[in-house]
């Protein structure tokens, strides 16, 4: 009842975080002081060129990166106070990713790709097997599921990477350049895939992007700048 009065409740808080990377000794600061907050049921974009510090935060939002200083919790879960065995836990339950290459496995068909989050949280196979294959529909793909890979276009290849994102029901995605190695239809197609599913499945998701076109998807946006983010307006209709 007083979650419902305060309205909604934030997945990601993050407090003047720091982190540098050290180089021959020499410390290079990449994120500094760095502030975000993003709420349940939330498209929030971080932009900015190549090597600004996105794909650090982004790192360390999903517990993959250390950091040096500051506040970082996701999911309700202070990540500076569990273990790298608990990280791996925190990882399988709580947050999806997409990334800008897909990665799915050569050796497992778009179906076994999909089913591998759901497996590592310990469902039923066969019960896996059939969250796959409706996610795998819902992305436009009830006839690709035994196809590898190898035999999938650009496009196909990123849609099972959004199945597999999407397919264990997290509240949480992470998308590090989803579009990045598509073509400009490709693209689109991709970005109003993920727009539709956001609003069916009620999941937030931090966009990682230098595509402004991407970026405005976003109903808040963030410009990466010596390593602060920094809010763009957003025209509201």
């Amino acid at each position: 009842m007083e979650q419902a009065k305060r309205g909604k409740m934030a997945i990601i808080k993050i407090q003047n975080l720091n982190k540098s990377y050290f180089i021959s000794d020499k410390g290079v600061k990449i994120l500094n002081d760095l502030n975000l907050e993003v709420d349940e049921n939330e498209i929030v974009s971080v932009e900015g060129s190549s090597g600004v510090g996105k794909s650090t935060l982004l790192n360390i939002i999903g517990s993959m990166d250390d950091y040096d200083s500051g506040l970082v919790e996701v999911c309700g879960v202070d990540l500076a106070k569990i273990s790298n065995n608990e990280k791996e836990k925190f990882r399988a339950e709580k947050i999806s990713f997409i990334f800008q290459h897909h990665l799915l496995l050569p050796d497992f068909s778009a179906l076994e790709n999909v089913m591998i989050p759901l497996l590592i949280n310990k469902m039923n196979p066969n019960k896996a097997k059939d969250e796959a294959k409706e996610m795998l529909a819902r992305v436009g793909l009830k006839d690709r599921i035994s196809s590898f890979p190898s035999q999938l276009s650009g496009g196909e290849s990123a849609r099972v990477g959004v199945a597999r994102a999407l397919v264990a029901r997290k509240k949480l995605i992470l998308a590090d350049e989803p579009t990045g190695n598509l073509d400009r239809e490709n693209s689109k197609n991709l970005m109003s895939l993920i727009v539709e599913l956001q609003k069916e499945f009620q999941f937030s998701i931090i966009l990682v992007t230098h595509d402004m076109e991407l970026a405005s998807l976003a109903k808040k946006r963030n410009k990466m700048v010596s390593g602060k983010l920094q809010a763009i307006e957003v025209a509201t209709v």
